[in-house]
């Protein structure tokens, strides 16, 4: 590359390998940035332009200059993906949806602190801001991002809600019948599920409930039930902490259902033109799959899909809300996280 990346918008953090020390940086356009479900292997253009280069070829956040993208985190599977495609409408967004460093800062967030760890406690939001600055930076004529975040990633909220000063987060989830009945009519589903299963029981129970539960004593229902919960308890501390003002809850059910006015609220959260929510209620993305563009899906669809869901894994659907319930009863307080 004839100049560096980091003077080029062109070009983003891709990959961040933290034992190499080093980033990998890929030139991506517009039209490959709004396709992209997820910004991964998947996402590599046939002759994909770009390099490995050390840590320090991120400038320091304070170089970035302008607005600082801002988030969605979710607890996955409850239309993420539709909410930054259809935030894209607005034509100054630009939407990133899942980049993988982030992933990657997620699996050593836990870690520092330790001996083993490959990031020192100071090193670690000073790379998140760094990293953040950059995806940050929007094409002309866009001129801020959004990022939706993978749903194994809400460990960073505090820390970006920390080092971020002027980053806004929505949060988004969904009750939990209907998000227990998504995950079960999808296998790959409730294996992601799982695998978040053990980290989410982790910081429940750092927050002070289900003292007792272990995870390998839960059903795979009740597992999926647990981490909802977990999300949940997670979601309302954030919305009711010292970064309040900068936090949005959203449920998706809310969303489909009413969507001007879940869209209007989005927007005086955002700081968006209230006049583009016209434009977003229109978009194209309300009637396709979202990680497939080419697909049609409608609202209809989804509803006929949940509906058979919930018919066919009703007992297992039964059991993870009776999990759910039975914590209730032993801890009154988490009742007004699960209303």
């Amino acid at each position: 590359m004839s100049a560096s990346p980091a003077d080029l918008p062109e070009f983003l953090p891709f990959k961040l390998d933290l034992v190499g020390r080093r980033v990998l940086w890929l030139r991506l356009n517009a039209q490959q940035r709004a396709q992209a479900a997820f910004l991964d292997d998947r996402a590599l253009p046939a002759n994909a332009e770009g390099g490995w280069m050390p840590l320090d070829s991120l400038p320091p956040a304070l170089a970035q200059g302008g607005p600082q993208a801002d988030a969605i985190f979710h607890i996955g599977h409850c239309g993420s993906t539709l909410l930054s495609r259809v935030l894209s409408a607005w034509p100054q967004v630009q939407g990133l949806r899942e980049p993988l460093p982030l992933r990657t800062l997620a699996e050593a967030w836990p870690q520092l602190g330790r001996p083993d760890s490959r990031l020192s406690d100071t090193e670690a939001p000073q790379l998140l801001r760094a990293l953040w600055g950059n995806w940050s930076r929007a094409l002309p004529p866009q001129t801020r991002s959004v990022i939706k975040a993978t749903s194994g990633c809400n460990g960073l909220i505090a820390p970006l809600l920390n080092a971020c000063g002027d980053a806004r987060a929505v949060l988004l989830d969904m009750p939990l019948r209907p998000y227990l009945a998504t995950l079960l009519k999808s296998p790959a589903s409730v294996l992601d599920a799982a695998s978040a299963a053990g980290e989410r029981l982790r910081d429940l129970q750092a927050r002070g409930h289900a003292a007792d539960a272990a995870l390998h004593a839960l059903s795979l229902p009740q597992q999926c039930a647990m981490g909802w919960l977990a999300e949940r308890v997670r979601f309302a501390a954030h919305a009711g902490g010292e970064h309040a003002a900068r936090v949005l809850r959203l449920d998706f059910e809310t969303l489909l259902t009413q969507p001007e006015a879940s869209l209007q609220r989005l927007a005086t959260h955002l700081s968006l033109d209230p006049q583009g929510v016209a434009q977003a209620l229109a978009s194209p993305a309300w009637g396709r799959y979202s990680k497939a563009q080419t697909h049609d899906y409608s609202a209809d669809d989804r509803a006929h899909d949940l509906a058979l869901a919930m018919q066919r894994h009703a007992d297992e659907i039964a059991e993870g809300v009776a999990w759910v319930d039975t914590l209730v009863r032993r801890e009154p307080a988490l009742a007004a996280v699960v209303d």
